[in-house]
């Protein structure tokens, strides 16, 4: 991600009276450092001095970008697998980051202080071009609707190769409409736009949709993709993705990355349901045990017929659940996929035994009986 040499776009935050924000900001500079190690600490004391959502965001847009240096030194640093809170941790410890470090902390700390925020990962265009690495920002709903926040590209620039600290407010609470001018969000919806760009609008420097006429209700498909588990994110954001175009590399690795964290999801699933038909196994097979050496001892000490029967009903529905969640890991998505023979073999084994047994068991009792 390159940071510009100066801010294309003059928007409409830009233009808000310096003193609207002069004391929210002097209060937000003077948090002491002390305070200042974990999201959790500036939190509470953003939260202690302010009472409203607009007042919090921007003490806190304000600390991140008057705070945390651009690391020139790590601009690739990529990790895959990296949290939120990793690359938040990692970043406070320094007091300097990149664009993703940036977003993150910003994120946690609107987070912590009550507001809906995401951190969003995407790429930019300025001077007509698009830039061929990735960025991260920030989206923060406050005042009733969405806004954008990029607290990278308002604390400074780089010239030369080296980081020029210049704490700006240009991409501070923009608008949807003004911000999707130079930031193409990879998934659309992050767009916050009824009528979200393509990928090849972007690229070709268009500010509005001119192919997609479909009106998209990002507000409902915001608020489902709180309430989904981590699969259906990442389901319902290829799909978005894919819909809206691979205009370059970077839209293409973004859905890389999520195929493999559907595929991680999927083996982890398969792992677990494995596991846990193993483990019914082993207690079926131990519940089975006893039921012999109960029939081997002639069935002393007495116990109601129901109860010896339930003995090996049991153990038949261990061996059923557990062959049921064999049977999910063989219709698995994944594409590397377990290989549950061995394991399908022993419990049906297992099962012809145990029904072997009920056939003896019914024979005994109806013996017993007629004497």
């Amino acid at each position: 991600m390159i940071i510009p040499f100066f801010f294309v776009y003059a928007f409409t935050c830009a233009s808000q009276s310096v003193s609207e924000y002069s004391q929210i900001d002097r209060i937000a500079l003077s948090i002491p450092s002390s305070q200042t190690n974990t999201t959790t600490d500036i939190a509470a004391y953003i939260n202690m001095h302010f009472e409203t959502d607009a007042q919090k965001v921007r003490a806190a847009y304000t600390w991140v970008a008057n705070n945390i240096k651009y690391d020139a030194a790590h601009l690739h640093r990529v990790i895959l697998d990296e949290d939120r809170n990793e690359r938040v941790t990692w970043a406070l410890e320094r007091k300097k980051g990149v664009c993703e470090n940036f977003a993150a902390i910003l994120t946690d700390i609107c987070i912590k202080c009550g507001l809906r925020s995401y951190s969003i990962e995407g790429y930019t265009r300025y001077n007509g071009s698009v830039d061929k690495s990735g960025h991260a920002w920030s989206a923060v709903f406050v005042d009733n609707d969405w806004y954008l926040y990029d607290p990278t590209w308002d604390a400074g620039f780089q010239e030369s190769g080296k980081f020029i600290g210049q704490t700006g407010t240009n991409y501070f609470k923009v608008s949807p409409s003004e911000f999707i001018q130079s930031h193409m969000p990879f998934d659309p919806m992050f767009q916050f736009l009824d009528y979200p760009l393509t990928s090849q609008e972007f690229s070709k420097g268009f500010s509005k949709s001119i192919s997609n006429k479909i009106y998209f209700n990002y507000r409902d498909s915001v608020d489902a993709n709180e309430k989904f588990a981590p699969l259906e994110r990442y389901e319902a954001a290829a799909e978005r993705i894919e819909k809206n175009g691979i205009a370059n590399q970077n839209v293409s690795t973004r859905l890389k990355q999520l195929r493999m964290e559907k595929e991680i999801i999927y083996q982890d699933t398969d792992a677990d349901l494995y596991n846990s038909a193993v483990a019914d196994y082993k207690e079926a097979m131990g519940n089975f045990k006893s039921f012999l050496i109960y029939r081997n001892n002639k069935f002393l000490p007495a116990k109601p017929v129901a109860e010896t029967e339930a003995m090996l009903d049991g153990i038949l529905k261990q061996v059923r659940d557990a062959l049921n969640k064999l049977k999910e890991v063989n219709q698995s998505k994944a594409t590397l996929t377990l290989n549950t023979g061995d394991v399908e073999k022993v419990l049906n084994d297992l099962g012809s035994h145990v029904k072997e047994q009920k056939v003896f068991l019914k024979n005994y009792l109806s013996t017993a009986n007629n004497k």
